[in-house]
């Protein structure tokens, strides 16, 4: 079970690394140069085949992905993060099909779905 943190200051990543060790959840920070290898690549999952160059860009936000978690420890990783007002909008699992992105297209797809779900709130 992992949990990778994009563009997330240090005193945050260690409340979430922290927060997460009683559950066996290891915590990973990736660096804007690793934000075009497949996520795939980056859990080990993959292979490395051709790669995109860094862009070396930052995100705007923060953005958390869990893989490997069951539903019912999901539900208590994001309980955990409330109680401890930590603020990370962007968040996702992994699935078959994002295993494939890379970091990148993740955070565009998830700042997508919440444009489109804001936008369907009104």
């Amino acid at each position: 079970m992992q949990v990778f943190l994009f563009h997330v200051p240090l005193k945050t990543e260690k409340q979430v690394a922290q927060l997460l060790r009683p559950y066996g959840i290891s915590v990973r920070t990736i660096s804007r140069e690793q934000y075009t290898v497949p996520l795939g690549v980056l859990l080990g999952l993959r292979k490395a085949g051709r790669m995109l160059p860094s862009l070396g860009l930052e995100f705007a936000e923060p953005m958390l992905l869990m893989h490997g978690l069951p539903d019912d420890m999901v539900d208590a990783v994001l309980a955990q993060l409330k109680a401890a007002k930590i603020s990370i909008d962007l968040k996702a699992i992994t699935t078959p099909t994002n295993l494939e992105w890379n970091a990148m297209q993740m955070y565009a797809e998830l700042r997508r779905e919440r444009k489109k779900f804001f936008a369907n709130r009104k």
